[in-house]
């Protein structure tokens, strides 16, 4: 096996006070082609940060070809690593022949570029097809073309390892595609790493040796794309259904989302009424709603952030004044939606005296015959003094209540073509 080009070891790394990376670990070899993949804000960009040495981690270590990167002199990691960003911005005007030769000047010594310099910068336009646009000024060009040049210009460091950081997004299938060519190209070729971050999974999974999945700062799967191009797992990273098929021509891996499926069933036309607060019922909200149920809530303290996202979405409510325990005439009013349901979903609310009420009106729900999904981790949200809400919620699960653990195990157990029924699971 060929020896680490990068390594991080138990990194975690952020901006300030804001952490983002937990305990990263990873190796990937020389001559590897790696895809970064995961949704937005689950590090991708800053591992590529990190790994570059624009950011010092707060743990762990980063090593790039043996050696510690914030070990290397500036010079010495512009001759090791090439990047190509997202979209290069040029705020002079620059030609392309410029550009290409401000990668090659990023590893040179004293004094100006020798003919060698040259030679280099020459033979990075041509392999990225730029050549005769080297006279061209870099922001008169195409989208597509830019993308090239600032390719060009990490070629022209000669590096030993190329990372973009989602450089082909934003570009048409045939430009995207002629980059991709290229990258594949340097890597058979000349044996050069690369590290690709890349929203496109199916993209990924075509063109790379290995996928790391990041999900809220962690590194969450790492193997081939056949390992990590999973049903499950994507659904639950992503945060939505998706469907993982064989390309029957390639054996590639392909995901879907479940978009046709949604647009040809039915309405729902089945109510559900959430039990939430302090902001946990608003992404329940809009899931549900986007699924099709008919919704109510409550009771809510009127100014909870839960309270002002069912007023923006049109979902009845009862509510409560601020800061007061649950008063008769609301609980009565929170019996009749709840009668009028077909449901109850008890969302990642915290409890105390003044709202338990609502978890013994769930409880009246279930004994009624009704289905009741409760969030789990309810110990860790009961703040009253004789724990009485874990002791209700226990007494919910065993009486026949689901336990959910995350939004889109939720949503799976919701599908309209699934009886809404308890789980006796």
């Amino acid at each position: 096996m060929n020896r680490p080009a990068l390594v991080f070891r138990g990194v975690s790394a952020g901006y300030k006070a804001r952490p983002v990376l937990q305990g990263v670990d990873f190796s990937i070899a020389e001559g590897e082609f790696v895809s970064v993949i995961g949704p937005n804000g689950s590090g991708k960009s800053t591992m590529l940060k990190t790994a570059t040495g624009l950011i010092r981690p707060s743990k762990g270590s980063v090593e790039l070809f043996g050696r510690d990167v914030f070990s290397l002199k500036p010079r010495e990691r512009a001759s090791l690593i090439g990047v190509v960003p997202q979209k290069l911005e040029s705020p002079m005007a620059f030609t392309v022949a410029e550009i290409v030769m401000i990668g090659r000047s990023s590893r040179g010594g004293w004094g100006g570029p020798d003919s060698s310099d040259y030679d280099s910068a020459e033979r990075a336009m041509i392999y990225t097809n730029v050549f005769d646009l080297k006279d061209r000024l870099f922001n008169e060009l195409s989208a597509g073309e830019q993308q090239r040049a600032a390719l060009a210009m990490a070629l022209a460091q000669e590096p030993r390892i190329i990372m973009l950081d989602e450089s082909i997004a934003h570009l048409d299938i045939n430009h995207s595609q002629e980059v991709l060519r290229i990258l594949m190209n340097i890597n058979r070729e000349q044996k050069i790493t690369v590290l690709l971050v890349s929203h496109d999974l199916n993209l990924a999974a075509q063109i790379a040796d290995r996928l790391m999945l990041m999900e809220r700062g962690r590194l969450v799967s790492n193997g081939s794309p056949g390992e990590v191009m999973r049903e499950e797992l994507l659904s639950r990273v992503y945060d939505c259904e998706l469907r993982v098929r064989k390309d029957p021509y390639s054996g590639n891996p392909v995901v879907t989302g479940a978009l046709d499926m949604a647009l040809r069933r039915s309405p729902v036309q089945k109510r559900l009424h959430v039990i939430s607060g302090g902001g946990s019922g608003i992404e329940l909200f809009r899931r549900l709603l986007i699924e099709g149920f008919d919704v109510t809530a409550g009771v809510l303290n009127r100014l909870d952030s839960d309270a002002e996202a069912a007023r923006a979405l049109d979902i009845p409510c009862v509510l409560e004044q601020p800061f007061s325990p649950v008063g008769p005439e609301a609980v009565e009013e929170a019996r009749r939606m709840v009668g009028e349901a077909d449901g109850v979903i008890v969302g990642v609310v915290p409890f105390g005296s003044g709202n338990l009420v609502n978890l013994e009106l769930a409880a009246e729900a279930l004994k009624a015959g009704k289905p009741v999904w409760i969030a789990a981790g309810i110990d860790a949200r009961d703040y009253t003094v004789d724990r009485a809400a874990a002791a209700t919620a226990l007494r919910l699960r065993t009486a026949g209540a689901h336990e959910w653990s995350g939004i889109h195990e939720l949503m799976a157990r919701l599908k309209p073509e699934a009886p809404m029924q308890q789980d006796k699971a």
